[in-house]
C-alpha cells in the first residue's frame, strides 16, 4: 500500500490586510493621540522646572518683577492644538501628516511659552 502524498495548501488570500494608506493613517493617529496624551504632563513638568529656578521662585513667593503670563498667546495655542489633532485623527493620511507636524510644532511651542514665563 503506497501512502498518497496530501496536496500543498495554499493560504487563503487574506481579505483582513490593510492597505498601506490605511495602515499610514492609523499611524498618523496614534502618534497624535500619544502626542495629545503626553502633553499635560509635559506642561506639568515644564512649570515645575521653571518654578524650581531662582527666578522662578521669587516670582512665586514673593510675586516681585514677574511679567504676566501671556494667557490669550496660550489660548490661542491650545485652540490651534486642538484643531490640528482633530484634523490629524479625522483627515486623510496627506492632511493627517501636516496636521501631525502642526500639532507637535505647536505643543512644543506651547511647552517653550510655559517655561519663558514663571
Amino acid at each position: 500500500m503506497t501512502r498518497k502524498p496530501a496536496p500543498a495548501a495554499l493560504p487563503a488570500p487574506s481579505s483582513a490586510s490593510a492597505s498601506p494608506s490605511a495602515t499610514a493613517a492609523s499611524r498618523i493617529r496614534s502618534r497624535s493621540g500619544l502626542a495629545a496624551l503626553l502633553f499635560p504632563p509635559a506642561l506639568l513638568v515644564a512649570k515645575l522646572l521653571m518654578l524650581s529656578t531662582d527666578r522662578g521662585g521669587r516670582c512665586f513667593v514673593n510675586d516681585v518683577s514677574c511679567a504676566p503670563f501671556p494667557v490669550g498667546a496660550f489660548g490661542a495655542l491650545l485652540a490651534a492644538l486642538v484643531v490640528s489633532f482633530v484634523v490629524a485623527l479625522a483627515a486623510p493620511v496627506r492632511a493627517g501628516r501636516v496636521a501631525l507636524a502642526a500639532q507637535l510644532t505647536l505643543e512644543a511651542l506651547a511647552v517653550l511659552l510655559v517655561l519663558t514665563f514663571p
